[in-house]
């Protein structure tokens, strides 16, 4: 007689699988694993045969699932991606032995459809074939060529690469890199190296010519996602045609303009424009009722259809996917005529899609959408239960989304740090707006399927709900307070937050003390983000080389040097949990963007050098800007708490910043000759040298002489690293350090740290 394995064996072996998967992306996440299981095998040997307030499994199932946790952390580092030896991303190191220019020319076949970055390029993954290095010097030009492999990220400039679409064969000439990985010793910047390695790429290409070979195949998934939005674009304009067509789509297929893509963030709305649950369940439901009167095996097939459309449709998107197979598993179940019991079945699924792919953990899409849904599962009918005062239909739209919220914040908060306060009121106010979007898109774009005008034409029909649904999110979004900043938790701070979760999900007990968990929870985030405010002095170089940036953190506020990239800028800024800039400078007059800053971070003042107030641009965004502007005069100090700072000279600007006992010298745009003006002035030696150019000449070291130095720069010559290595001067390289941070005790230090490689 064959013995069956108890189902609650099977579900701590499933949560032992997906646990390891997580701590494979933890420094000695193979001693936690182990040391837990030792734990609780240790536990339940001691509490044999009692009775426990929690029941504990059999010493032999723990074991098991000890086991299960380290196979799944040496699956997922087998499975890692790796460079061959032939792989592109090796040209780099030997045009570097070779000392030659890392300018090549790369042929290959474009293998996703170009989408656009923040920087208005378009970026796409292609497939090489071959390579050759291109020199200016004739002498030098193709010494380096052959035949490569592997994928390469390619950007290019968005006027010439308009056309290009997957199955294309190209030659693109551009620089040819490795990207740097970003560690997180003091702040979790986005791991692109790690991003890329889980796209097996290791290389990249900043391109700037193009030349097509051929015109590739005309057919493909693409060429539909094409057709789709080229429907509802021309019904519905560009800008309301790519919203509509990512709430079908998914912004991961779809250019959805960013301001867009934000504006829906602030609000706590970013899953409408992502290929998710939401959208299975309305597009089930609604596929289901239409073909109500046909055979039950035609309704389930016309559902089953839907679903594979929708996830094909959405490039296979970790998270499309997830909502698909639970679709799937609905539909099972009403076939069978059985119940599905929806909560192992999510675990079957995350066991069977971390099989398949265990690099899928690290997807910050597939890790929200599994645990929104687990919200959804375990917590939309007892929150539902308590809110038995509100109508039938209102509470149902208070319950599931505020679920969701629950088992989403703290990880969202981990790695955004930021909070839609008006979230659970967005999400009330748009849901019926939402579901006509997306149910109208999904008719639309199977009228363009058959025939784009009828796509074109149905789309039309929808331009009043999308109008009126931009308008609610960016109504909402200007309200104050619409995000709050509380800073990014530690990890420690995610595990207690989600065990006082667990707690409260699985026994009575904690259930009828829900709110003194509530306030436990809520004091675990609020008291450290309090307390860090009020006691915090640092200094942080953002990692930017094309305008330097600096924010000092202080109890008299923060202070904002420059803004040449508002996202980094703003992300920092929501990292940090700093809800407001109380003074912002502007050193230089390029690419000041002020505006957007002030729309996500209010800003209190904003100061000038003396010969900003040139530049008719710059007087334009002063006037637009709703905040106390002033210039700053050369060698009038000014202050705010413990931090002064004096303009020694306007354009281009060189400041004096006092960091209570330490003194910056900060020199910008040294191609006006700054060297000339620096040898001619009397200089005080500063604590930190902070350079912002190409041309540093190294007779300055003995007429400033400063402790250490920083280069925002993305490298710096190698005779003038040996030099201040010689006269043994710390020196740190923006370009390749990542973020430079100083603290009044630790001095200066780098963010980068090489052995993170997870995204924890």
């Amino acid at each position: 007689m064959v013995s069956t394995v108890p189902r609650n064996d099977l579900v701590l072996w499933a949560i032992a699988f997906i646990a390891g998967c997580i701590l494979s992306l933890v420094q000695g996440g193979w001693l936690i694993a182990l040391g837990t299981g030792v734990l609780c095998w240790w536990l339940r040997r001691q509490c044999w045969g009692r009775s426990l307030w929690l029941r504990l499994p059999t010493s032999r199932s723990v074991a098991i699932a000890t086991v299960v946790a380290l196979l799944a952390m040496s699956y997922l580092w087998l499975r890692t991606p790796q460079p061959t030896v032939t792989d592109i991303s090796g040209v780099v190191r030997r045009l570097a032995d070779l000392n030659l220019s890392p300018t090549v020319a790369v042929t290959g076949v474009v293998q996703t459809t170009p989408l656009p970055n923040r920087a208005g390029r378009l970026r796409f993954f292609m497939a090489v074939e071959q390579y050759r290095n291109v020199s200016p010097q004739a002498s030098q030009d193709g010494l380096l060529r052959g035949r490569a492999s592997g994928r390469l990220y390619v950007t290019l400039p968005r006027a010439i690469a308009t056309d290009l679409h997957p199955s294309q064969r190209i030659e693109v000439q551009g620089t040819l890199y490795r990207p740097r990985p970003s560690g997180s010793r003091f702040i979790c910047t986005f791991n692109f190296q790690r991003q890329l390695q889980l796209q097996h790429t290791f290389a990249g290409l900043t391109g700037e010519e193009l030349r097509g070979l051929d015109h590739g195949s005309g057919w493909g998934l693409w060429a539909i996602r094409q057709r789709i939005t080229e429907a509802h674009r021309a019904g519905l304009g560009d800008r309301y045609g790519s919203l509509v067509s990512a709430m079908v789509l998914g912004s991961r297929a779809v250019a959805v303009p960013f301001e867009l893509r934000d504006a829906f963030r602030r609000v706590g709305l970013s899953h409408a424009l992502a290929a998710s649950g939401f959208h299975t369940a309305i597009l089930l439901t609604v596929a289901l009722t239409l073909v109500r009167p046909f055979p039950e095996r035609w309704r389930y097939s016309c559902g089953g259809g839907v679903l594979i459309l929708f996830v094909c449709l959405s490039g296979f998107a970790p998270s499309a996917i997830r909502a698909g197979l639970m679709g799937f598993a609905s539909l099972a179940a009403l076939a069978g005529n059985q119940k599905v019991q929806p909560l192992g079945a999510l675990l079957a699924i995350a066991c069977g899609m971390l099989l398949y792919n265990p690099l899928w953990i690290e997807d910050i899409g597939f890790q929200l959408s599994f645990l929104a849904t687990l919200g959804l599962i375990v917590s939309s009918q007892p929150i539902s239960d308590r809110l038995d005062w509100c109508p039938g239909v209102l509470r149902n739209l208070l319950a599931v989304p505020l679920a969701a919220t629950i088992w989403v914040f703290p990880l969202s908060l981990a790695i955004f740090g930021v909070f839609p306060l008006y979230g659970l009121l967005a999400n009330v106010l748009t849901t019926f707006l939402l579901v006509v979007l997306t149910v109208g898109g999904f008719i639309s774009a199977l009228g363009a399927l058959l025939l784009p005008t009828i796509g074109a034409g149905i789309a039309t029909v929808l331009y009043w709900p999308t109008e009126l649904l931009v308008w609610f999110v960016q109504y909402i979004g200007q309200w104050p307070g619409a995000t709050i900043a509380l800073g990014t938790l530690g990890w420690g701070q995610v595990v207690v937050l989600y065990a006082l979760i667990v707690l409260v999900w699985w026994h009575p007990w904690w259930q009828h003390r829900w709110l003194a968990v509530f306030t436990v929870g809520l004091a675990l985030v609020l008291l450290p983000f309090l307390i860090r405010q009020q006691m915090l002095f640092q200094a942080t170089v953002l990692a930017t080389t094309r305008v330097p940036m600096l924010v000092i953190q202080q109890p008299a506020g923060t202070i904002a040097l420059n803004a040449g990239d508002p996202h980094v800028l703003t992300a920092f800024l929501a990292q940090e949990g700093i809800n407001r800039i109380d003074w912002a400078i502007a050193s230089d007059r390029r690419s000041q963007n002020w505006l957007d800053v002030h729309a996500t971070t209010p800003l209190r003042r904003l100061t000038t050098v003396a010969t900003a107030n040139s530049d008719p641009a710059y007087q334009q965004l002063l006037a637009a800007l709703p905040v106390e502007h002033h210039t700053l005069l050369p060698q009038q100090p000014s202050r705010l708490g413990n931090v002064e700072i004096t303009v020694q000279r306007a354009d281009p600007a060189i400041l004096r910043i006092n960091l209570g006992r330490s003194d910056w010298l900060f020199i910008s745009d040294p191609a006006a000759d700054q060297h000339h003006w620096l040898r001619g002035a009397p200089v005080a030696t500063p604590d930190v040298l902070w350079w912002w150019g190409r041309r540093f000449e190294l007779q300055l070291l003995e007429h400033i002489q400063p402790k250490a130095i920083i280069f925002s720069q993305a490298r710096l010559a190698p005779q003038i690293s040996e030099a201040l290595q010689e006269k043994n001067i710390p020196y740190f390289i923006v370009g390749s350090d990542g973020e430079i941070r100083w603290t009044p005790n630790a001095a200066l230090t780098a963010n980068l740290d090489a052995s993170n490689d997870g995204i924890f």
